[in-house]
């Protein structure tokens, strides 16, 4: 599920673009299997964010080790904190579809959808079909 998801596939289906219109807006299902994305509550744009941050800051951390740790102690920080900023920057814009799928992955192993929920994804289907029909 996770390599569908670093693939921005529907981590339940494998279809592309599962559940993402564009690079910043989303559906609220999978085109393909109408799985709904919010299923039991709120709180999934929390976790997709959490999953943003975590690599975001792992990244940092790593931008920031390399070049410190090379020309120590010599390090030029100027330059330093203007490489981070420009990652820390544009870092979460990039990785904002992925954390959606990630985190919708993660999501679906911890708690795989009911019957109920893919009955009801399956009525999703029926009327996304009867609407392109």
């Amino acid at each position: 599920m996770l390599r569908r998801a670093a693939l921005l596939q529907c981590a339940w289906c494998g279809n592309r673009p599962g559940f993402l219109r564009d690079w910043f807006r989303r559906y609220d299902s999978c085109r393909h299997c109408g799985l709904a994305v919010q299923r039991d509550g709120e709180g999934f744009e929390l976790g997709a964010a959490t999953v943003n941050v975590m690599v975001t800051l792992g990244a940092l951390i790593v931008a920031a080790a390399i070049p410190i740790a090379s020309t120590y102690p010599n390090v030029d920080t100027g330059l330093l904190i203007a490489v981070l900023g420009v990652v820390a920057l544009l870092l979460p814009i990039v990785l904002y579809p992925f954390s959606f799928t990630i985190w919708f992955a993660v999501e679906l192993f911890m708690d795989p959808p009911s019957q109920a929920a893919l009955d009801a994804a399956d009525d999703r289907v029926r009327d996304i079909l009867d609407l392109n029909a």
